[in-house]
């Protein structure tokens, strides 16, 4: 059996536009993600690690 070519499979797929609620679970994981990174660098600023 010969192997299935990728790029001519991958042309083949129809372009599915984002769901709503998947817009939104991508918002939130971002902004999640951002606040906490500020959250680690407010603490480390105020309680830095000493060596």
């Amino acid at each position: 059996m010969s192997e299935p070519d990728l790029r001519a499979e991958l042309e083949k797929i129809e372009y599915e536009p984002l769901l709503p609620i998947e817009k939104k679970l991508i918002g939130w994981s971002l902004g999640v993600g951002l606040a906490l990174l500020v959250v680690l660098i407010v603490l480390n600023h105020l309680y830095p690690v000493g060596t």
